[in-house]
């Protein structure tokens, strides 16, 4: 019995078997690559951001200011050197005496431009020469030859007077007037009376024409040598 029983069982289990091999085959699972996943996420990203960068108006840099500081510089009256043309020799000249005859006035400098309006000078000479050697005490009498290049007539109420430096004029003398009027064109003489310092050295001063109401113009200067 149950030999006859057993090849049934067999036949059953084959075709099961075949049964199930006829069947419809499953579709597998897909396999998800996280590698790929974030690298798609990146790049969607990095376009997000592109297209929120694009929307917004471009930012022009603000133009970068420098400040400015200015000082003010205090006007500064320069005193004209005269000069001798580099030789030495051209600085001695004879010590006028006081009382003798006074030189010949000197022509203007050819160079000179005359002016239209107010107070103007071009300088002309000078009786003794820059570099000129005194003994102590000594006295003599220094004339400025200064052409006038203005509008204006000089007068006698014009002077000469005394500006800076060391003052070696007689008596500490500070201002002398002038002796005769230069009209335009003419040249004035001012003439002041020096005594040289006591002690030895080289002494400078300057001086400045002033007009009736004292306004300053045309600056001169000497410089002797005491032995």
């Amino acid at each position: 019995m149950h030999k006859r029983i057993a090849p049934y069982f067999v036949l059953i289990g084959i075709m099961i078997l075949a049964l199930t091999g006829c069947g419809p085959t499953a579709t597998p699972e897909p396999t998800v690559d996280l590698n790929q996943l974030a690298t798609n996420a990146a790049a969607t990203i990095a376009a997000q951001i592109t297209e929120t960068a694009l929307a917004f108006p471009t930012n022009t840099p603000e133009p970068t200011y420098t400040p400015v500081f200015y000082t003010d510089t205090p006007a500064v009256i320069e005193i004209p050197t005269i000069s001798t043309g580099g030789d030495p020799s051209a600085a001695v000249g004879t010590i006028p005496q006081v009382g003798e005859a006074l030189p010949t006035i000197p022509a203007a400098l050819p160079t000179a431009t005359l002016g239209t309006t107010g107070n103007q000078c071009v300088y002309s000479d000078q009786s003794i020469k820059d570099g000129t050697v005194f003994k102590a005490g000594q006295s003599a009498d220094l004339i400025w030859y200064i052409t006038n290049t203005g509008s204006t007539t000089w007068t006698t109420d014009y002077s000469i007077r005394f500006y800076s430096g060391t003052n070696f004029a007689k008596a500490g003398n500070t201002r002398y007037k002038l002796p005769v009027a230069a009209a335009p064109q003419a040249t004035a003489q001012f003439v002041i009376d020096i005594v040289a310092p006591s002690a030895a050295g080289e002494y400078k001063m300057a001086w400045v024409i002033s007009d009736e109401a004292d306004n300053n113009f045309c600056p001169v200067d000497i410089t002797i040598k005491v032995e």
